[in-house]
């Protein structure tokens, strides 16, 4: 073969190899199948063959056309990312962290994460803490708690710090670690604080953890 047919030849390979090299920049992470990934490489070759066999070097005009059809490629594998992805989804929201824990040492009653700053506890629906369970309800002291026996709140104290409250509503009493809060009346409340209702000495209690 003349040398002067060997050049041209050796040129288109190297456009060949250079065309390669930019497809696979395109492609970090190659996620289509690899039916168009060899697609993509026969295509190039095919041009190829058809630029060694005239024996001449390919125009610009067909550099062009097979860059503008990579890019095309690439083109059309991000828009179907994108589309994989729903617009409506909104990020969740994260759950709040409880400032309170009432753990219940009797049955008939349910462990609460305090979340809200204020919770009312009694016999009425209207209560975010209702005594409604059907064991406590045949006990013989489920008739001594009130509609609204305690509400459990919280105030923002000094140094920026919140201070947990309990307040008597009931008729019968409210006992923190024994002790007759009072109707009307609040105390605050610390770690390890036992809440009994209607008797001091009641095991349906709470512990503020």
């Amino acid at each position: 073969v003349p040398p002067h047919h060997t050049r041209p030849g050796s040129t288109s390979s190297q456009a060949h190899g250079t065309g390669g090299s930019q497809s696979q920049g395109g492609f970090t992470q190659p996620q289509g199948p690899l039916s168009q990934l060899h697609g993509f490489s026969s295509q190039s070759q095919s041009q190829s063959t058809s630029s060694s066999s005239t024996g001449t070097a390919p125009t610009s005009s067909q550099s062009s056309h097979s860059s503008s059809g990579t890019l095309s490629s690439l083109e059309t594998v991000s828009t179907q990312e994108l589309c994989s992805i729903p617009e409506d989804q909104e990020p969740e929201e994260p759950v709040p962290a409880p400032w309170a824990r009432l753990w219940a040492l009797q049955d008939g009653f349910s462990n609460l994460d305090c979340v809200n700053d204020s919770y009312w506890f009694g016999r009425d629906k209207s209560c975010e803490y209702c005594f409604d369970e059907p064991l406590l309800k045949r006990t013989d002291k489920y008739r001594t708690y009130s509609k609204k026996h305690f509400r459990i709140f919280r105030e923002m104290g000094p140094k920026n710090s919140y201070i947990a409250y309990i307040e008597d509503h009931s008729g019968n009493g409210t006992f923190v670690n024994t002790e007759l809060v009072g109707k009307g009346k609040c105390r605050p409340l610390s770690n390890n604080s036992e809440i009994a209702l209607s008797l001091c000495r009641n095991k349906g209690k709470f512990i503020v953890i």
